[in-house]
């Protein structure tokens, strides 16, 4: 594993004020609202949003053969929380539908401050979470996440894991490959998602996507300690070896948006700093949301003569 230093998708004060200030929390059920999906792709389709919108073309379009398949993007550090908030909303809104698959009461952005009474793995917990893809056991993988970060860990810990699945799948054998296309493991449960579909249990680990491209690795590290897909684990720690080779660690500051198309990336994280020192008013906090992938979204869309396939 190695640290990248990645070309952070700076978005500018303006910009990111115009966004928070057409924007709102608002939502039809599990789905950011269609007015503020309109009014967010209005703002970043003016031309002095260019750059940033080639910037996220050309890190995250699924048309872009390119396209790393994840982007941090930094929105500015004084900007308020929920003005915060609303700008990646409206971000987000540029690959296609944000939505929420755990209903938390909290509208779009769900988590929050990290806590030592979680479980220590979890979302909010302190411990390290192995490289995974959110809600691989259902039978639509949401096709992209993203991580805000409100406030980092201020022990210096929580650095953001990436791991490029494709690449990992790239370095195994052709039989390994193929066993891995026919073995069908299990993770956790899939109760209660929203804008995922039906649990899908077991699941196969790698399988061909609708309409062609890259194929979707449902990995989660948890799958190689899950009791139920012992007779997998050769080939499952083979994968896990190959994807850690293909791992990088970036560390994300207040107001930086972390953006990954799960059916190229997997995303984890290196253990908080000491529980017992970390106060409770200064505690990491970061927020997650999903993105249902729309080809007619404005990031999606790519023109020969934006430039964008020079990534």
């Amino acid at each position: 594993m190695l640290f990248a230093d990645p070309v952070r998708v700076v978005v500018p004060s303006t910009l990111a004020r115009r966004l928070a200030q057409v924007c709102t929390l608002e939502m039809d059920g599990h789905r950011w609202a269609a007015a503020n999906v309109v009014a967010a792709r209005q703002v970043l389709e003016a031309p002095d949003a260019r750059a940033v919108l080639d910037a996220l073309r050309r890190r995250l379009a699924r048309a872009v053969p390119t396209a790393p398949g994840w982007a941090v993007v930094a929105l500015p550090e004084r900007l308020g929380d929920e003005d915060v908030k609303r700008a990646a909303a409206g971000l987000l809104a540029t690959l296609g539908r944000p939505f929420f698959s755990i209903d938390q009461g909290g509208g779009l952005w769900i988590g929050g401050e990290s806590s030592p009474e979680h479980d220590q793995a979890s979302f909010g917990g302190f411990g390290a979470q192995a490289l995974h893809i959110d809600a691989p056991n259902v039978h639509h993988v949401p096709d992209y996440t993203s991580l805000l970060v409100l406030r980092p860990d201020p022990a210096g810990g929580g650095v953001s894991l990436i791991g490029d699945l494709q690449e990992a799948l790239a370095h195994l054998t052709d039989a390994e490959q193929a066993l891995l296309r026919r073995t069908e493991v299990f993770e956790g449960r899939a109760d209660g998602l929203l804008g995922v579909g039906a649990p899908l249990l077991p699941f196969p680990v790698v399988a061909a996507a609708a309409g062609g491209g890259w194929p979707w690795i449902r990995w989660a590290g948890k799958l190689l300690d899950d009791p139920r897909n012992h007779e997998h684990l050769p080939v499952l720690r083979r994968f896990a070896q190959a994807l850690s080779v293909e791992t990088r660690a970036v560390m994300l500051g207040r107001g930086q948006l972390l953006i990954a198309d799960q059916r190229r990336i997997a995303h984890g994280r290196t253990a908080l700093g000491d529980a017992r020192f970390a106060v409770t008013s200064v505690r990491r906090c970061l927020l997650q949301a999903k993105v249902a992938f729309e080809a007619t979204a404005i990031a999606q869309l790519v023109a020969a003569e934006a430039g964008v396939g020079d990534a």
